[in-house]
């Protein structure tokens, strides 16, 4: 059996085509559902964000048996920026894998700045003459189409511009969308230029600069101080009459090869956009007693298919294959990882599968250490931290280990009400509008939900949760060990346990408010097999006094 699955790539959906696409994709047999989409904010017409219309119309698609997974979204570095909320579904972080596509401008003063560009190098051994776009107009009525940018050739002297580099300014038309550094290539191409230089002089933080690829020498200057080196010298080199016109260009450089990915160990990230948690429970940012984002996957620089007619994106207009960043990029990694659990195990249900992704992660990059966050440093310059399951949920994916976990942790629709009768507060007639079932009971707590991970945002004395593990494997022993931040304490029981094939069996976890910090104490609970599996479930939880 190969499982089929549907891909939804759209940033932008109509919620009317949501409930299509998951009404046909059951209608056809659909296992797996990828959705890079999601709402733009917290729903404000219900009670609870769980019942949003896009999680609603997903909880639907899970009762039929589709695996759903979705992009947790591209609000990040900043807390509380998913838009996926709901245990149902796969919520999709973004990682930054070890390639980069990394460029240099050498200038003729020796300094050597560092850009992007995938773009072939100028001549081997050989300067070029630096000409800038404003200084090779051809009258000043053209002002009114932003020369700089670059993106009219018929407005710039091509006898000015052959054979040198061209020197452009990244304005906020490239922001917009209005202005593209393909545009930019395909400008300084048809003038005959060696090669092109766009020149970053301000930028919005959090401005995402990705490498585009080019067929003629160029790169894209990022950072503002490399740029105004670039223009003094410039400027120092370039000698003007009393009008400001020039006399003569005498400012040099050669662009580098970016075609060249560069490799280093510092894999896997947590992309600066992608979302991050504590996850919501309603409008008004209420922590909810659920792990968001679950999953960590590959979001960035990702090489994928693309409709050459496509319009947007500026700089893939006309392309088969484009490079995109987000989350949009790492939720279709999880989907087909999904697909080959489902061809491996195909009675398995949508939560077993993302159990088996879940509880097989790796929370340490490729040198062994802490898997690292970029983040926003005082100065609004980026750094890295070391991550959280808000940042990552449970780990980073490992398709190989996924296909044999050992132990899985199921649930299914009834589960899933149950878990919605028990959100505090919640409107007991909205859960039957959506699911068209009621609720035999509100007693309980949503953390009570057979998920792989454990998250209490209000931790009061002690709370014990219970979990349920079924083995898929053959018999095994499974001795359980913690790990917990010293301001709450965790113990479960039993502290072993042998599960036949098939079998299930429950455990307890108690949390222990020790002291109050004001801040999410992190942990985890680590089941190791006799047989070597490894099941890891992350615990989350904030201790108040009573």
């Amino acid at each position: 059996m190969t499982p089929s699955m549907v891909t939804a790539p759209l940033k932008k959906f109509a919620l009317s085509s949501l409930s299509n696409v998951e009404a046909e994709a059951v209608h056809d047999g659909v296992d797996i559902l990828n959705l890079s989409v999601g709402p733009n904010n917290p729903p404000a017409t219900t009670r609870t964000t769980f019942l949003n219309p896009f999680d609603a119309t997903l909880l639907s698609a899970v009762k039929a048996g589709v695996f759903v997974a979705q992009a947790a979204g591209n609000g990040g570095p900043f807390p509380k920026t998913l838009v996926s909320y709901s245990p149902w579904i796969a919520s999709v972080a973004a990682a930054v894998d070890d390639r980069g596509y990394k460029n240099h401008l050498t200038l003729g003063n020796g300094k050597i700045l560092a850009g992007i560009g995938l773009a072939p190098a100028t001549h081997f051994n050989r300067t070029y003459t630096l000409v800038s776009a404003n200084d090779v107009m051809l009258d000043s009525s053209v002002m009114k189409y932003s020369p700089s940018d670059c993106q009219r050739p018929e407005v710039l002297n091509k006898n000015l511009v052959e054979g040198n580099i061209l020197l452009c300014g990244y304005s906020f038309n490239f922001v917009v969308g209005t202005a593209s550094v393909k545009k930019v290539s395909e400008t300084a191409k048809s003038l005959g230029a060696a090669g092109f230089v766009l020149a970053v002089e301000n930028v919005s933080p959090g401005t995402k600069f990705d490498p585009v690829p080019v067929g003629i020498a160029g790169i894209v200057i990022t950072d503002v101080s490399k740029s105004m080196d670039l223009v003094n010298y410039y400027k120092t080199s370039t000698s003007r009459d009393w009008t400001g016109r020039v006399r003569s260009f005498k400012a040099t450089g050669s662009i580098g090869n970016g075609l060249m990915p560069i490799l280093h160990k510092s894999a896997p990230e947590v992309a600066l956009f992608s979302s991050r948690g504590p996850d919501i429970k309603d409008f008004s940012f209420q922590d909810a007693d659920l792990l968001k984002p679950d999953i960590l996957a590959p979001g960035s620089l990702i090489w994928a298919a693309w409709a050459p007619n496509g319009t947007d994106e500026a700089n893939y207009i006309g392309e088969g294959f484009a490079m995109i960043s987000g989350t949009s990029m790492a939720a279709p990694h999880i989907a087909g990882i999904a697909a080959l659990i489902k061809q491996r195990h195909p009675h398995w249900s949508p939560a077993a599968i993302k159990s088996a992704l879940m509880t097989t992660t790796t929370t340490l990059d490729r040198a062994g250490r802490p898997i690292q966050a970029q983040q926003f440093s005082g100065s609004e310059t980026m750094t890295l931290v070391t991550a959280t399951p808000f940042d990552y949920g449970s780990g980073h994916v490992n398709p190989r280990a996924a296909l044999d976990p050992g132990l899985i942790f199921d649930a299914g629709f009834e589960d899933y009400l149950m878990f919605l009768c028990t959100i505090p507060g919640i409107d007991t007639r909205e859960i039957t509008n959506f699911t068209s079932s009621s609720c035999n009971s509100t007693s309980g707590h949503p953390s009570d939900l057979n998920t792989p991970s454990i998250t209490v945002s209000h931790l009061v004395g002690t709370r014990t949760v219970t979990r349920t593990v079924t083995n898929i494997a053959e018999q095994e022993t499974y001795v359980i060990t913690t790990r917990m931040s010293p301001s709450i304490a965790i113990e479960t029981s039993p502290p072993a346990m042998t599960l036949l094939s098939g079998a299930s069996r429950k455990f307890t976890v108690t949390l222990t408010v020790r002291s109050v910090t004001g801040t999410y104490s992190f942990g985890e609970v680590l089941m190791k097999g006799s047989r070597g599996h490894k099941v890891r479930i992350p615990v989350v939880a904030m201790g108040y006094q009573h």
